[in-house]
């Protein structure tokens, strides 16, 4: 094959990366996998492309899942103190995990499972990177495999798999009913039309009236969506300290009512977001933390100390009134702009004019050039919600048919989403 000049610079930019990554340098990372990936689509033909992801995906997600039938992470991981047959130390990620053989693993599956069975899943595991072959019929973890025996990292697959991958399978019957048009309502999409639920509930109405179950699978996707992610009040990120806690009472030694409320999160889930804000500025937070969410949802949701929980309907007008901030994280994403305005006019009332902030947490997707992570959950929002994502100019507009109005966009250089400050 001749050389193709895109390659070489490819392979140029690749190595001045490695070194940057190497010292350590911001954003070296995320340009380096980016690289590498747009490296493996050029040099990869055509027919290894349609075999590699019609065909090697698909398996390699079934293996994954069947894997946690079997309890076949657990079994990989086996005994880390332990020397038995597994004695082969290999360090992933600065974890050190045994390598074990086929008949061990197998004899660890719960049920148990037959070790040709266990092994043929291990070397299609071991082909796309999930464990590690470490010589004949011998295996090691990596720290995806590892995370695999997390409860959230389960619950992430069981959704995806048992839950939405079928609607998804069922997107030529959904769009060949539609016309070939993308749903504009919550209650008709691949999701509704899948679940036999047309008409009658839409995505989050569906968990809490017949699948509760399915709810917690979901909080639990949402919050491995959430991890090692950067968060809104990091450092570089949206000035907290600068645009919510000066000026407020009871900043730096001010008497303050104990029952003013600082921050209000609006649809916040199982509270990982308020949680995480809280370690940051425990000793700093000039008022009380809600979490805010569908009534079944908040009361599964484990705060800890110093974050109330209530239950509420965003669409209703908002109970707390005169917060310094309501936080909105990946809730406008999720809906129309119709759904949308009626959700953000619920909070005017309850806005102190010229003290009181909405914080709208979500992607903005650019013109050109988006990343894979945001385009795929545009597909899963249309999908579920017949929602989508949207540019700044969308976005704006939509802000100002609710009569409010954009103070600020914030983004961190190393995130895909953003901060939309409205008054």
């Amino acid at each position: 094959m001749p050389r193709d000049a895109g390659v070489d610079s490819l392979l140029r930019d690749i190595s001045q990366l490695g070194e940057a990554y190497q010292h350590g340098e911001q954003g070296a990372r995320e340009r380096l996998m980016s690289s590498c990936q747009t490296l493996f689509s050029s040099l990869m033909l055509p027919a290894e492309n349609m075999l590699m992801t019609q065909w090697a995906y698909p398996t390699h997600n079934a293996v994954i899942r069947l894997g946690l039938d079997i309890h076949l992470f657990e079994a990989l991981l086996g005994d880390e103190d332990a020397t038995g047959d597994g004695n082969t130390d290999t360090k992933e990620g600065g974890t050190t995990f045994k390598s074990q053989s086929t008949s061990a693993i197998a004899a660890r599956t719960d049920p148990k499972a037959e070790p040709s069975l266990v092994g043929r899943m291990l070397r299609h595991l071991a082909a796309m990177g999930t464990v590690r072959e470490t010589g004949p019929d011998e295996f090691v973890a990596t720290p995806f495999a590892r995370a695999l025996t997390l409860e959230s990292f389960r619950d992430t697959v069981l959704f995806i798999q048992d839950d939405y991958q079928p609607c998804v399978t069922g997107w030529p019957a959904f769009f060949a009913r539609s016309g070939y048009v993308a749903p504009t309502s919550s209650l008709d999409t691949p999701f509704t039309l899948e679940k036999g639920c047309s008409g009658q509930l839409n995505y989050f109405e569906f968990f809490g009236q017949r699948a509760p179950l399915m709810g917690k699978r979901f909080a639990s996707m949402m919050g491995v969506w959430s991890r090692d992610r950067r968060k809104w009040f990091e450092a570089g990120y949206y000035p907290v300290r600068e645009r919510l806690i000066e000026g407020v009472a009871g900043f730096r030694g001010e008497a303050a009512d104990g029952e003013e409320v600082f921050l209000v999160d609006v649809g916040g889930g199982s509270g990982h977001d308020l949680r995480q804000f809280m370690e940051k500025f425990r000793d700093d937070i000039p008022g009380k933390l809600i979490l805010q969410d569908r009534p079944e949802v908040v009361e599964l949701a484990d705060t800890g100390a110093g974050i109330r929980k209530m239950g509420h309907d965003f669409l209703s007008e908002q109970p707390i009134k005169g917060a310094r901030a309501y936080y909105l994280h990946s809730i406008i994403q999720d809906w129309g702009d119709e759904t949308n305005v009626q959700i953000l006019r619920s909070l005017i009332p309850a806005m102190k004019k010229g003290y009181s902030k909405i914080l709208i947490n979500d992607y903005v997707v650019p013109n050109e050039g988006a990343h894979w992570l945001q385009t795929s959950l545009d597909c899963e929002l249309m999908s579920t919600l017949g929602a989508r994502h949207r540019t700044e100019a969308e976005m704006r507009s939509m802000i100002n048919g609710a009569g409010l109005t954009v103070t600020g966009i914030f983004r961190h250089p190393l995130s895909l989403d953003c901060i939309v400050e409205l008054e």
